[in-house]
């Protein structure tokens, strides 16, 4: 861990939760067995630079890998097709606070130290 609780840092790039769309589960774009990968986070760059504390450090999701499948004998449906998730990336970021109340996630390569 490079930074510490409380210490003060600038940052300018954060981190941030994209929204999966039901549009993305339609079955007609998979095939048996086939693998798609999901970006579950964007880096969105501030007009500004922003200060903030360090308040934490947590383990995201950044990736998932899903595959299409099929179900045998299913109660409700035989046969139904459905999307499992076959693997998930992880990685780390920092959860920094920059107002009372505010925080935003950022990567340690966007942080550096506050003067």
């Amino acid at each position: 861990m490079k930074y510490k609780l409380g210490q003060k840092v600038r940052y300018r790039k954060i981190s941030k939760k994209i929204e999966v769309d039901q549009k993305y589960w339609e079955f007609d774009d998979f095939e048996e067995y086939e693998e798609k990968t999901l970006k579950r986070r964007e880096s969105i760059c501030l007009d500004k630079e922003r200060n903030g504390y360090i308040v934490g450090r947590r383990k995201l999701v950044f990736y998932t890998i899903f595959e299409a499948a099929e179900e045998e004998g299913s109660l409700l449906e035989p046969g139904a097709e459905w999307v499992r998730i076959k693997w998930q990336e992880y990685g780390f970021a920092y959860l920094v606070a920059y107002t009372m109340g505010k925080t935003n996630y950022v990567l340690e390569d966007d942080l550096r130290e506050a003067d």
